[in-house]
């Protein structure tokens, strides 16, 4: 019914078919895929260029707080796991220079196992942004304790509360 097309348009990577989006604040778009995590380059080494302005002893003790540890943060991206690759773009949204203020997550937990989804579903509740979630699994939308949901309605896309 068009979710993931919903999120692109969103995002700026597809344009609306009428209207227009106007984005104020920096925003992170993390597909199903995580295709943005492609390439030869380390996990350590693709969060350290995007939070400079943090210790890299910090950035080790946050990744190893959300399940990489120090193997998975020497392997290249293109080798992680698709949970791991979901752990890194959450953590390079959340704790890079300029952090992202809006997420927009297609199916955040496809890839995770129980406890990294609950551990996911602690660190959204206490993140201080805006959030827009696709998901088909209404127990993790729940515990995101979010405020709306949009619906796909017969009638077009309808706002209600969650």
């Amino acid at each position: 019914c068009g979710k993931s097309t919903l999120l692109q348009v969103l995002a700026g990577r597809l344009a609306p078919r009428a209207g227009r989006v106007e984005r104020n604040v920096r925003q992170a778009w993390l597909d199903q895929r995580l295709a943005g995590f492609d390439g030869p380059g380390s996990a350590l080494e693709r969060i350290q260029d995007a939070c400079r302005q943090r210790p890299e002893a910090e950035l080790r003790t946050r990744l190893a707080q959300l399940g990489l540890g120090a193997a998975t943060l020497a392997t290249p991206c293109d080798a992680l796991s698709g949970g791991e690759r979901l752990k890194l773009a959450l953590a390079l949204a959340l704790l890079a220079d300029e952090p992202a203020r809006l997420l927009l997550l297609d199916e955040p937990g496809n890839h995770l196992d129980l406890a990294a989804l609950e551990a996911l579903e602690a660190m959204l509740r206490s993140w201080r942004g805006a959030l827009v979630v696709v998901s088909h699994d209404e127990a993790f939308l729940a515990a995101l304790a979010l405020d709306e949901r949009l619906e796909a309605t017969p009638d077009g896309w309808q706002r209600r509360p969650f």
